[in-house]
């Protein structure tokens, strides 16, 4: 799942996205991470190019990360109740974006 929520700011939109991840050690921040379905959401700017191509740029560490549902593996039957647990989760993350960021939806 992938979406876009337009902002106030122009060019500037929030992306929302659900993904599996296999879990292990992060890189960067050295953690071991679960193995399941992550909520993960930052501001972007966003700018159509004249060929159509769509440039997205993001600050690194402005965005936050959630652990819906943690699985064994990856299938349809897990995405589909990750997708219905995600609701609150995605709000309140919405919510420190707006704050952090000075962001209103429109």
């Amino acid at each position: 799942m992938k979406q876009y929520l337009k902002t106030n700011k122009e060019n500037t939109q929030i992306k929302i996205e659900l993904n599996y991840s296999k879990g292990g050690i992060n890189y960067f921040s050295g953690k071991n991470e679960l193995r399941g379905y992550y909520l993960h959401m930052q501001p972007v700017q966003r700018e159509t190019r004249e060929n159509g191509i769509i440039i997205e740029q993001y600050t690194p560490a402005k965005g936050y990360k959630a652990l819906i549902l943690e699985t064994k593996r990856q299938s349809d039957k897990s995405y589909s109740k990750a997708l219905e647990i995600i609701e609150e989760t995605k709000q309140q993350m919405i919510e420190a974006i707006q704050e952090d960021s000075n962001l209103q939806l429109i």
